[in-house]
């Protein structure tokens, strides 16, 4: 797991404090990207007293937001001069230090030669819970809120799942589909399911 250093007046403490205290999304990028400004949301309890700095000389802050609630802080970085690094993200208040390692990966360059679908393809509409359940393991991953994979309900999970869409390319291949377009795979952890997909609790997850 990846962890922080928590600086106070008398140094390093003696342990580390997990990442879950101070959770940044997205948890890295890519160097290279065409858009180059990058927008970090930190959470963590009172997080918005601190103030940022990068470790980088390539990575620049262009602007810090300060919400409603103290416990987010959004920061913009310029990374239009980064390089494949991990720097360090500093948050300080007063004597105190908040240390989190972060990552800017390689982009790979072939990701440049991806061809979009246009008016050419054939495009196949999946409500991926209740298209085809290829991972059984994942019907019941411990969530928030209580919920049920059951096939009579109609208003439960019914256990599709993206392994269920990769089994079956051939299939879908053999009905002359090019492209696929699915309903939200983000995570959407409430109560009952959400099946459809249109209940986003994380952005940045992709939902078990």
């Amino acid at each position: 797991m990846e962890m922080m250093q928590f600086i106070g007046q008398d140094g390093p403490s003696n342990s580390s404090i997990k990442a879950e205290t101070a959770h940044i999304e997205p948890a890295f990028w890519w160097s290279g990207m065409e858009e180059t400004e990058l927008q970090l949301m930190v959470s963590r309890k009172d997080i918005a007293g601190y103030t940022p700095s990068v470790s980088s000389k390539d990575v620049v802050i262009k602007e810090t937001v300060r919400l409603s609630s103290p416990n987010y802080l959004v920061i913009y970085l310029d990374i239009a001069n980064s390089r494949p690094e991990t720097f360090e993200l500093s948050f300080t208040k007063g004597e105190q230090k908040i240390n989190i390692p972060y990552e800017l990966k390689a982009r790979n360059p072939k990701r440049k030669q991806i061809k979009g679908f246009d008016s050419s393809d054939v495009l196949y509409l999946i409500m991926p819970d209740r298209f085809a359940n290829g991972d059984p393991s994942n019907d019941h991953i411990p969530m928030r809120m209580p919920y049920k994979v059951d096939r009579k309900d109609p208003n439960a999970r019914h256990g599709g799942d993206l392994k269920g869409i990769s089994d079956r390319l051939g299939y879908l291949d053999d009905l002359g589909v090019t492209a696929i377009w699915l309903n939200p795979v983000l995570e959407n952890d409430m109560e009952g399911g959400s099946y459809h997909g249109y209940a986003t609790t994380d952005y940045y997850r992709v939902d078990p």
